[in-house]
Formats: C-alpha cells, structure tokens, sequence
C-alpha cells in the first residue's frame, strides 16, 4: 500500500490537504471530456486545454498567441478563468506576469508559453452535483458535516497535532496569498 501524507494526500513528502474521491472524480471527467477553455481576460481564449491533474492541483499548459498591442506594453498579471465549452465558470484566478523584478512586455507577434498550476482546497457542492447526479452527502473533506459550510477541519477526523499542522499551513497558505497579493497591488495595470 502506498504511503500518504498526514491529511490521506497521495505525496507522503508534501503537506496538503487533497481533494475528496468525489472532487477527484468531477477533475478526471472534466479534463477527460477535452472541453476545457481558459480565458485570458482582456486576450483571448485558449480553446481545449490538455489539463493534467493530481489529488490536489490541475496543470493547465498554455501558449498564448498575442496579436495586439504594435508597441510594447506592460502587463503585470492576467486574469484566468477555466470554464467548460457550455460557459461553466470552474476557477478565477490573478496570476503574475513578473519576470526579474519588472512586468513581462507584451506586443503583437510574441508569444509567451507558461503553466497555470491550480490547487483546489474544496469545489462547489453543486458543481459536484452538477457533474456527478448521482452524488449525495458531502463532497468535500472540507465540508462540515453538521453545517455543509466549508470550515478548516470540514468532516476530517484529525487529532490535536494535526489541527495544529493544519492550522500552520493555512496560515503559510494565507501568507503567500496575501505576498502575491501586495507585490501586485503596486504594479498597476
């Protein structure tokens, strides 16, 4: 039997929490259906993405083609957002575009080839439900089962120690967010 981390995540050497069977499952039907598209807002749209997943993270691949502005011009970040074909709005998400201290320089021609790498903590009860009918009860380790709301231990039996690690890697979590978060509120767009 293969060994686990503390929270049952399938990488003994990483500390996580790892998605449900049920949220793994709703991953492995959405990239196998090969009608993923992310939308670089404000830029285009790349239309079926190869998406590769684990028990945690999907990793998007992308080549974005730019055909506008004719002079260089400054772009700190793109806004992400991974939909299905029929418009189903999957994730959000701001991600940097610095390199070397300095926002990348777009113009007409280029391309730039990157990786969007999205950790999920806890889908959508609904969206499980919408991909899944046959889905009934909780469908995140993260859900509470008296409320339904997602909370930090959810329906995880976990002892003191590990609700001490757990709340420490939020905390690191939060961290890097709010890091992300004030590095880009200075560049502007």
């Amino acid at each position: 039997m293969a060994s686990t981390n503390t929270f049952g995540g399938g990488n003994a050497n990483s500390l996580y929490t790892p998605m449900s069977e049920l949220e793994q499952e709703v991953v492995s039907r959405l990239v196998e259906s090969g009608d993923l598209q992310v939308f670089v807002v404000g830029w285009g749209v790349v239309s079926k993405v190869k998406a590769t997943f684990g028990d945690l993270r999907v990793s998007i691949p992308l080549v974005l083609h730019f055909d506008r502005p004719e002079t260089p011009m400054a772009v700190p970040y793109f806004d992400l957002e991974l939909r299905t074909a029929s418009g189903i709005l999957l994730f959000r998400d701001r991600q940097p575009t610095i390199y070397g201290g300095s926002p990348v320089m777009i113009m007409a021609g280029m391309s730039i080839t990157m990786v969007w790498d999205i950790a999920i903590k806890a889908m959508d009860p609904n969206l499980v439900k919408l991909i899944l009918p046959g889905a009934i009860g909780l469908t995140s380790r993260l859900q509470d089962r008296d409320t339904g709301e997602l909370s930090l231990v959810g329906n995880m039996k976990l002892s003191h120690e590990e609700l001490k690690l757990l709340r420490t890697l939020r905390a690191g979590e939060q961290a890097a967010k709010e890091n992300t978060a004030a590095r880009l509120s200075g560049l502007g767009k």
